[in-house]
């Protein structure tokens, strides 16, 4: 029988301790998983090509000019999910010039973001002083029509945790050797 995976999974005969080699046929039971085998391999690629190969990409960036720093990104997509992570290490020319937002490479579904209100975060970021050696914990959400993520810095005020957008000044004054990591998944439109 040929195979019909993936459109529906086969069915198999599986032979007991007395059955005879031609009941199923031997040679028949081979051919059959061989052929599923085939369609398996043909379903999950090679080098992970369908499962989630990461790739390198370049961001796009609002209120951000990377000048002469480095930046890391990657991203990974199956069927509609997306994975996406990077870093960005300022150098002397890095700046940000109002709230800053980093391209995704895809589209977020519509669920994440409406322009009239924030809604889920997709994600986290790190946000490195070097100058002091200092983390702050960061949160991701979706913005511009779900094709920018907006970096967010966390901060205390009050009984409660609130977050604010990162900018040239928050959470600290950015220089030289500064870091923002970030880590997204999120439901690609």
């Amino acid at each position: 029988m040929a195979s019909t995976y993936p459109t529906s999974l086969d069915t198999f005969t599986n032979p007991t301790a007395t059955s005879l080699l031609t009941s199923p046929s031997h040679a028949q039971q081979h051919s059959d998983i061989n052929d599923a085998v085939e369609a398996l391999e043909t379903k999950v690629a090679i080098g992970n090509t369908v499962l989630g190969k990461y790739t390198s990409y370049t961001p796009t960036y609002e209120s951000f000019t990377l000048g002469n720093g480095t930046v890391s990104a990657k991203y990974c997509q199956v069927n509609d999910f997306a994975h996406v992570f990077g870093s960005i290490v300022f150098g002397s020319t890095t700046a940000i010039t109002g709230n800053l937002g980093i391209g995704m490479n895809f589209n977020a579904d519509s669920i994440y973001y409406t322009p009239t209100t924030w809604t889920t975060l997709i994600g986290t970021a790190t946000l490195y002083d070097a100058s002091t050696g200092t983390n702050f914990f960061g949160v991701v959400q979706a913005a511009n029509n779900n094709t920018i993520m907006k970096i967010f810095s966390q901060g205390a005020s009050g009984t409660y945790v609130n977050r604010g957008f990162c900018n040239a000044t928050a959470p600290f004054t950015w220089a030289v050797s500064d870091e923002i990591k970030w880590n997204v998944y999120f439901k690609v439109a």
